[in-house]
């Protein structure tokens, strides 16, 4: 680690994701800034990606890469911030050490919320790191074995996905696929196996069009699975999901996918909603000096309502904050962030997905190949992205058939 030269601009970045990195790469060639990155992993993960490493159609490697080959030219500090004091310009790590910064990009992401649903917690899985894609990915192919040999009820091998965003349907439409692929190893269990997804709303994917939703509904039909809408879920047991409408859903893995929420520990920096997004001004600063990016930022978009927790927003605003900081040091004015929406998409399985951006509408193949491709551009690493194109080339010609991790207890 390089230390900072006299009269260097000292510029923190606290959250190694989408939006971090933005920012981190945006200053790492400017003169007389020093940026240091920090984050409790030493890699990069491939957010989008993580549904299918909790169904075993990818490895961890795949969608993970090295923090210090992604960004060259900027320091990186492994560690987790424990405080940081926005008037003395100084964060604390957890081993005891304090940086002091001129400048502080923080760029946390998101965590899952339970929106305080009983038996939430303590028995749904979520799927915001890599440690709970691969619990999911564990129980999942373990189930099998297990009602293989008779020491769980051939029930488990239903599954309940809750929350009908894209996460939801994404890990539904793997779920069923996956399942579809188990047929050939484990044909005297595949009629009990069935994934269920449930989504309070009236329909899936609301922030699609009506259109769209309705074909992501009855793709995922087509796939086997069995779609709730307008279904709440009431409270949670170890193997049952219960519906305000008093039907009671068994299942051997339950996945929770129902929303995301800022992490609380920074909340109290000032004034934050319901979500625990910082509320920022338009240049998606707090304070003089302390910059809100990505999932830990609130800011209204041109509809009234907060900017959506995606990753383009946070891309976009970790390009837009590093600007800001070189043009402070540059003593020229700041200007306003501006999100430009480039679409949204969502896949469903094998040459199933759907794609809305500058009002051109895509369904099916042409929607999913669109999809491949814009997944397979962003990920880092060549080597990531060979091994990732490999695995869905496979998993396309032999339904994933031995192309799965093993699970080694």
């Amino acid at each position: 680690m390089t230390e900072a030269r006299e009269g260097d601009r000292k510029v923190l970045v606290i959250g190694a994701g989408f939006g971090g990195l933005r920012a981190a790469r945006e200053l790492s060639k400017t003169d007389g800034i020093h940026v240091t990155l920090i984050d409790r992993n030493p890699y990069q993960l491939f957010a989008p990606l993580l549904y299918q490493v909790a169904t075993g159609g990818l490895s961890e490697d795949d969608i993970a890469y090295s923090v210090r080959g992604a960004i060259p030219g900027v320091d990186f500090r492994r560690g987790d911030v424990v405080r940081i004091d926005t008037e003395r310009k100084n964060l604390r790590l957890e081993d005891g050490a304090v940086l002091p910064f001129d400048d502080l990009v923080l760029a946390t992401g998101s965590t899952g919320t339970t929106f305080g649903v009983p038996g939430v917690a303590e028995n749904a899985l979520q799927m915001k790191t890599m440690g709970e894609a691969r619990e999911i990915r564990n129980n999942l192919l373990n189930t099998y074995e297990e009602i293989e040999n008779g020491h769980r009820p051939k029930e488990h091998l239903r599954v309940v996905v809750v929350g009908g965003g894209p996460t939801g349907v994404e890990v539904t439409g793997a779920v069923a696929e996956l399942q579809r692929s188990m047929k050939r190893e484990f044909p005297d269990l595949a009629q009990y196996a069935s994934v269920t997804l449930v989504e309070a709303g009236p329909r899936l994917l609301p922030m699609f069009s009506e259109k769209s939703s309705a074909h992501a509904k009855s793709e995922l039909e087509d796939l086997g699975a069995r779609v709730l809408v307008d279904a709440s879920v009431d409270r949670m047991y170890p193997t049952d999901v219960h519906l305000k409408s008093g039907e009671v859903l068994n299942a051997g893995t339950i996945v929770w996918a129902a929303g995301v929420a800022a992490h609380e520990q920074w909340a109290t920096l000032g004034l934050a909603d319901r979500s625990n997004r910082l509320r920022v001004d338009k240049n998606l600063e707090l304070t003089d000096g302390v910059w809100i990016i990505g999932d830990a930022a609130s800011l209204e978009g041109p509809d009234g309502r907060a900017l959506p927790m995606i990753a383009p927003v946070a891309m976009q605003m970790g390009i837009h904050v590093g600007k800001q900081i070189k043009a402070k040091h540059q003593g020229k004015a700041l200007t306003e962030f501006v999100y430009k929406d480039k679409g949204q998409m969502a896949t469903i399985g094998r040459r199933r997905a759907v794609v809305e951006a500058k009002g051109i509408r895509l369904h099916g193949t042409p929607a999913w190949l669109a999809w491949l491709g814009l997944h397979v551009f962003y990920l880092a690493g060549g080597r990531n992205r060979v091994s990732v194109v490999a695995n869905w080339m496979w998993n396309y010609v032999v339904w994933g058939v031995g192309s799965r991790p093993v699970v080694i207890d």
